[in-house]
């Protein structure tokens, strides 16, 4: 199970790294538009990938209710919580699906994000700042 493994070239979406999402009350991010192979790979550990016929296609959220997700550009840098990292940023990822069990008593398995290394930055930008870069 605690296998250690590499999801080359995905999209990300809705990537909440250093901030909590507000319904999940955890750091999280979407891994998008998976290939048939990654679908396989990461279903092989008991993972289930979703698909909700949107612009995710097949998708898989990695969560964690401890650790923010720290992301790496390609040189090895971190990426600050200045740049927010927006949908359609590709990255190279290392997961390793973990077994888990809630206090009510559901219970499954889930991946965690090892390292993201961000390899196409697209940066979100709020849209209450977006005037503000305008004038800039």
């Amino acid at each position: 199970m605690s296998e250690l493994f590499k999801l080359t070239d995905v999209e990300l979406y809705w990537a909440q790294l250093y901030e909590r999402n507000k319904l999940s009350d955890k750091y999280q991010v979407d891994l998008s538009n998976l290939t048939p192979e990654q679908v396989e790979r990461i279903e092989s550990t008991g993972v289930k990938v979703r698909s909700k016929d949107d612009e995710r296609n097949y998708f898989v959220t990695c969560k964690s209710s401890k650790y923010e997700i720290t992301p790496y550009d390609k040189n090895g840098d971190v990426i600050g919580r200045d740049t927010l990292v927006g949908n359609n940023s590709r990255a190279d990822v290392m997961v390793k699906p973990y077994s888990w069990k809630s206090p009510t008593g559901q219970s499954g398995v889930s991946l965690g994000i090892v390292k993201l290394i961000v390899t196409d930055l697209n940066k979100y930008v709020p849209e209450d700042n977006v005037a503000e870069e305008d004038t800039l």
